[in-house]
């Protein structure tokens, strides 16, 4: 089942009208910008482009927490119990944002809008596709071995597509950070994988030869 994209069922013009009603700002930003923070009481939505959601610790280490893709949204509320390390948004594309005020968000405007609810609703929706995204990254990163932690993320792309070819939505050095290991090692173990037979890959493509009930 396809992610809930935060306008649907709303129509562009239907959006339009909710720019103006939530005095909703738009701003561009380059490949490889970083957005310098999360804007303060507001939501945003990623309107064309992806956006990966970084954190550093103290150490400097690197793990990407989640990459967001059109319509998606993301915001300080997301993210609030993490109180560790800096959090920044980096533009993975060249990407557009409409910032929407939460307050203009929640509150009912005097128009009563029908899509503002359906807007309501789909925000819910994602926030509860979150969670689940959630779970299923700590099930990942809970596994005690690297091939453990490949088997576990494949299986999850794999279930959710419905697939046994499969397209990792980072690249691999992004992958590396997204599981928390370390880029050659997993390299590595993809290698290994392959010359046993357990799976074919190529770039971003992953094809599983293995029996899924097995793991």
């Amino acid at each position: 089942m396809s992610d809930t994209r935060i306008f649907d069922n709303i129509t562009d013009e239907e959006v339009d009208q909710m720019k103006n009603c939530f005095k909703a700002v738009n701003r561009k930003y380059i490949e490889g910008e970083r957005i310098s923070s999360f804007e303060s009481g507001s939501l945003g939505i990623v309107i064309t482009g992806v956006v990966e959601i970084i954190r550093f610790d103290f150490d400097g280490n690197r793990t990407i927490l989640e990459c967001i893709n059109e319509n998606g949204i993301f915001g300080e509320l997301f993210f609030s119990q993490i109180e560790e390390g800096d959090i920044q948004i980096i533009c993975a594309t060249d990407v557009e944002i409409m910032y929407i005020d939460y307050d203009h968000l929640l509150k009912q405007c005097h128009n009563a809008c029908s899509h503002h609810s359906t807007l309501i609703r789909n925000m819910l929706s994602i926030v509860s596709e979150k969670s689940i995204k959630l779970s299923n990254r700590v099930e990942v990163l809970s596994q005690r071995t690297l091939r453990k932690k490949l088997i576990t993320y494949f299986n999850m792309i794999s279930k959710e597509t419905g697939r046994k070819s499969i397209v990792i939505p980072f690249s691999l050095s992004n992958l590396s950070d997204y599981l928390c290991v370390d880029r050659s090692a997993m390299l590595r173990e993809m290698k290994k994988m392959r010359e046993e037979g357990l799976i074919d890959s190529h770039a971003k493509k992953v094809t599983i030869l293995y029996d899924q009930t097995m793991y």
